[in-house]
């Protein structure tokens, strides 16, 4: 009688399952480089195999339920509820696919409109940093030219300015709705075009 491998004669004298795990950690130990063998999970959803194309076991007319039918029954029973919890399983599985899909797709349309919101009011902010920006520079340029005028022409520009000062604070005390409707159209002088050049 041909004797077994060494591995498998060792395996048996294992008094327990703990002996016999240690047994193959040692043997793992001893040869570290050796990758070890890692089982693959397998797949929960495996599809049933197809029926044959002939029948098998068809009882004439004449003859009467033998001591096996029974067994036989069972057995196509079995099959058919394997085949037909496939299906279920299959058609369950695409519902919750497609209710993640559906799910996502409402939040990245809700995350899309919350992003564009927040970026419209940035560019409003930006917008209308940059207009008083622009304000403050021809409030300062008219102070400077005025300087050289005489005293009367100054106090009269100076209301002005107060009055454009003004004007300018209640623009931009205004909430964003009112900002989004009434933007000025006014036209750069052409020393404002000179200095963004």
């Amino acid at each position: 009688m041909p004797r077994d491998d060494p591995i498998t004669e060792e395996e048996r004298r294992a008094n327990s399952a703990t002996d016999l795990i240690r047994m193959r950690l040692e043997r793992l130990q001893q040869n570290i480089e050796k990758p070890a063998p890692i089982p693959t999970k397998k797949e929960t959803l495996r599809a049933p195999k197809a029926p044959l194309e002939f029948v098998r076991n068809v009882v004439g007319s004449s003859a009467a339920a033998g001591s096996a039918e029974f067994h036989i029954y069972r057995n196509n029973r079995r099959k058919e509820q394997n085949r037909l919890d496939y299906i279920d399983a299959v058609a369950k599985k695409e519902e919750l696919d497609e209710a993640y899909r559906v799910k996502v797709n409402e939040q990245q349309m809700k995350e899309d409109s919350k992003t564009a919101k927040k970026r419209a009011k940035r560019l409003r902010q930006k917008a209308n940093a940059k207009k008083r920006k622009m304000a403050k520079k021809t409030d300062d340029s008219d102070d400077s030219s005025s300087s050289d005028d005489s005293d009367d022409d100054s106090d009269s520009e100076a209301e002005e300015d107060t009055g454009k000062k003004a004007s300018t604070e209640e623009d931009s005390g205004k909430g964003d709705d009112a900002e989004e409707s009434e933007e000025p159209s006014r036209e750069p002088s052409t020393q404002e075009a000179v200095e963004t050049v």
